[in-house]
């Protein structure tokens, strides 16, 4: 067993094996930026704890949603550092090339953490918690930047004292190459073997004839293999090598103290390198995830514990994506608590049953899985029983490995374990064996056990269509060509089809019609399966729509109880609103009269001002009554009647709000989610279409009150509305409207129009009254009748033409 995570579900190898799931793994693995990663993915294992993975899933689909920004997501230079962490816990010291690694990855940390902080928290929430545990080694990297080269050796400038003994060096190695150089192209020349300068211990040499060894003088340090040459540091350079050595030994301890201080500082950071390690292998590990799910084409699958698991158009993931054949399961209700799929050889039941195994493990592993829609329960065990028909022989022994394997199944199973069972009971006399899968189904079943089962056997059809929680299904067999389909169709027996596919493989025509008696016998019991199968599925599909019907009543009487209680808080915050309005109305109104009285006393000597501001005062009340009484008494059941307009509610139209018994004036049309916004004397309320009642005179389509509403002379007049509503615009636009209204209803000889204008503070109508004073085309205006909306219309009679 590989290494396990703590939340892991207690799986056995056989399952993991029979389903191939380490062949996702390795696929999974294969995504991997690096052996942190890897290292995640093979040890993959799926879990029984629901938030754990559901963690999980959320980071693989957090990871997609990033990876489709097309960000390119930093994880490269980033090694498994943690032997060299423990090499230095124990007190080694780590070379230049080992400290690099380090450098190179607390540098790639630090660069993937500023990518995950930059990407914001609101969008990837999950993937910048995880930065968070990514560590900053400023010091260490900074220290091993200074120290080391790209090449993997200890610079120069990694200390002052490493600086001023390699110039030592370099200038001892200059002073006896100069030396050499000055023997070989010397009179002394004639004495060498070859005028060049080698190395030889570690010394610098010139290679001398053998015959003319006491001549030059020195120290030799090797020979040529024929011995005609021998390798001399000529005693003028001696010293100096001597230099270079202590040099050169001094040069090494140097490094070595560099190198140990540089591992201490790997050693004072060690905790948080761990972490920060682990964190870069489970982000890698997290993206494997995601860039496995983008190639699979698959999606985050809801997680059920009710026992139910729902696949829509499921394939399997080990299959080319273009030849795999997509399948609907659904398992765990009270109606398949066991599912028992027949069918022909090859057509696919054993494929149905290794994929809901596989990307059951997926789901409980944090992975994706490809399919349409899913919806998969966590089990506590998995168990599976899955052997290749077509490749086994059917012997005593193979029967013998299935029943252990079955055996091992039954004494572990409890109410929360999922079962697959290729052929159960196959391998042994087909009457026993049918007998013995029965027995083995109904033990499963007692056992609470979801269960998917595949057989030949006919009884075990019987056993479905008459056991409660066990379901018939099969894969689907084309009878025109002779082949299967590979769909799984859910609550129809199969059948082998042994005789079509025989006769289409050339079995000889009178051997199959002797067996044809038989096979009318084996087809009328299906067929009768079928039809009672039939009959079974209808009396449920009816029950649940009954079902379906009285939960509808239902909440609709809930929807009824909570809109009558809503409307009537609407009320009373319409009231409450009304009395806002007016009070600061009131107060409003007490500040411009206060004004007025104050130009009174400053002009008590000019009577005709005087009394042109007591006429404004007396205006000012007259407004003030006005106002308050629209917004203090809230209409009564309107005085116009019902009636039917032959269309639907428009922008203009009165109707009565049944929710409230009040009238009001449509301020648009009704939108797309069936809600319309309704001027209620001074309050505008929004409220569902489904509540308004239309009123005589139902006006005809209203104009629309923007500048852009001018309509052809060549429209009907029927187009033109006879009147305009012009609530809630400024004074100027209002009135370019109602100049543009009143043009255009002429031309559509409208001989008398109304503008609603509303009460409000009177501004508006003010505005719209100086302006109707001195359109040519008004022949009269005058203040609306109380049933025709009062002083907030004016009634407007035009000019002929």
């Amino acid at each position: 067993m590989r290494g396990v995570d703590a939340k892991s579900i207690t799986m056995n190898e056989h399952t993991l094996q029979v389903l191939e799931f380490e062949l996702i793994r390795e696929r999974v693995a294969a995504e991997a930026a690096n052996s942190l990663g890897v290292e995640r993915a093979l040890n993959l294992l799926p879990s029984t704890d629901g938030n754990y993975i559901q963690l999980r899933l959320d980071e693989t689909s957090e990871s997609r949603r990033l990876l489709s920004s097309r960000s390119a997501i930093p994880l490269g230079g980033i090694s498994d550092i943690r032997g060299l962490l423990r090499q230095a816990q124990i007190g080694g010291v780590l070379n230049a090339s080992d400290l690099l690694e380090v450098s190179s990855t607390v540098s790639s940390s630090r660069r993937l953490k500023a990518f995950l902080v930059k990407t914001g928290r609101e969008q990837f929430p999950l993937l910048t918690d995880l930065s968070n545990s990514i560590g900053i080694f400023t010091n260490l990297e900074e220290g091993i930047e200074k120290a080391i080269g790209p090449g993997g050796t200890v610079v120069d400038s990694a200390s002052p004292e490493l600086a001023k003994i390699r110039s030592r060096r370099r200038t001892a190695e200059n002073k006896i190459q100069d030396k050499l150089n000055g023997i070989v192209s010397g009179p002394q020349r004639s004495l060498l073997q070859d005028p060049v300068v080698v190395q030889r211990n570690d010394r610098w040499c010139i290679p001398v004839k053998a015959e003319n060894r006491g001549a030059l003088g020195g120290i030799v340090h090797d020979t040529s293999s024929s011995g005609a040459t021998l390798f001399v540091e000529p005693q003028a350079v001696v010293e100096i090598g001597n230099e270079i050595r202590e040099l050169i030994v001094q040069e090494s301890a140097e490094v070595y103290r560099i190198l140990a201080k540089l591992t201490d500082l790997v050693r004072q950071c060690e905790a948080s390198l761990f972490t920060t390690v682990s964190t870069l292998g489970n982000i890698d590990f997290i993206f494997a995830r995601a860039k496995y799910a983008d190639k699979l084409d698959a999606i985050e699958p809801s997680l059920s514990t009710s026992g139910m698991t729902r696949l829509l158009s499921a394939r399997h993931p080990l299959i080319d994506k273009s030849l795999v054949v997509a399948t609907d399961v659904t398992l765990g209700s009270s109606e398949n608590q066991i599912l028992i799929i027949t069918g022909p050889n090859t057509g696919g039941k054993t494929v149905t049953l290794k994929t809901v195994g596989l990307l059951t493990l997926m789901a409980q592993s944090g992975l994706h899985v490809p399919a349409t829609r899913a919806e998969i329960n966590i089990y506590e065990e998995i168990f599976a029983d899955i052997g290749d028909e077509q490749s086994i022989e059917q012997s005593l022994s193979t029967f013998s490995s299935h029943i252990s394997q079955i055996a091992s199944i039954l004494r572990d199973i409890n109410d929360n374990s999922l079962v697959l069972l290729d052929e159960v009971g196959a391998g042994t006399d087909p009457e026993e064996g049918s007998a013995l899968a029965r027995s083995i189904l109904e033990y499963l079943r007692s056992r609470g056990a979801r269960v998917i089962a595949t057989s030949h056997y006919g009884e075990l059809k019987s056993y479905a269509f008459s056991t409660d929680g066990v379901q018939n299904a099969s894969v689907e067999f084309d009878e025109k060509t002779l082949r299967p389909t590979y769909r799984l169709l859910q609550g129809v027996p199969g059948s082998s089809h042994a005789f079509a596919i025989a006769a289409r493989l050339g079995l000889p025509a009178e051997v199959l019609s002797s067996a044809s008696i038989s096979e009318r016998d084996v087809n009328s019991s299906t067929e009768t399966l079928r039809a009672l199968e039939d009959a079974r599925r209808n009396a449920m599909t009816d029950a649940n729509a009954a079902e379906e019907a009285r939960r509808e009543a239902e909440e609709f009487r809930r929807r009824a109880e909570k809109e009558l209680t809503e409307y009537e808080g609407l009320r009373r915050e319409i009231r409450q609103k009304a009395l806002e309005e007016a009070r600061a109305l009131i107060k409003k109104t007490q500040e411009k009269a206060s004004n007025i009285i104050a130009d009174l006393r400053r002009n008590e000597a000019k009577q005709a001002e005087a009394e042109h501001l007591r006429q404004e005062i007396k205006l000012v009340g007259n407004d003030l009554e006005d106002e308050i009484e629209d917004l203090l008494t809230l209409p009564e059941q309107p005085a116009s009647v019902e009636t039917d307009l032959g269309r639907p509610l428009r922008q203009g139209d009165r109707a009565r709000v049944t929710t409230l018994n009040l009238a009001g004036v449509l301020l648009s049309d009704i939108d797309g989610d069936g809600k319309v916004p309704v001027q209620v004397g001074a309050i505008r309320i929004v409220v569902p279409a489904n509540v308004l009642r239309p009123l005589a005179p139902a006006p005809q389509k209203s104009l629309p009150v923007t500048s852009s509403s001018r309509l052809s002379l060549a429209e009907d007049a029927a187009q033109i509305s006879q009147q305009i509503t012009l609530l809630g615009q400024r004074a100027d636009e209002a009135v370019n409207n109602v100049d543009q209204y009143l043009a255009d209803a002429r031309s559509a000889g409208l001989k008398r129009v109304r503008i609603v204008h509303g009460k409000g503070s009177g501004a508006l109508r003010r505005a719209i009254h100086e302006r109707l004073r001195t359109n040519d085309i008004v022949s009269d205006f005058f203040t609306a009748e109380p049933s025709e909306g009062g002083i907030g219309a004016t009634i407007v009679e035009l000019n002929d033409d």
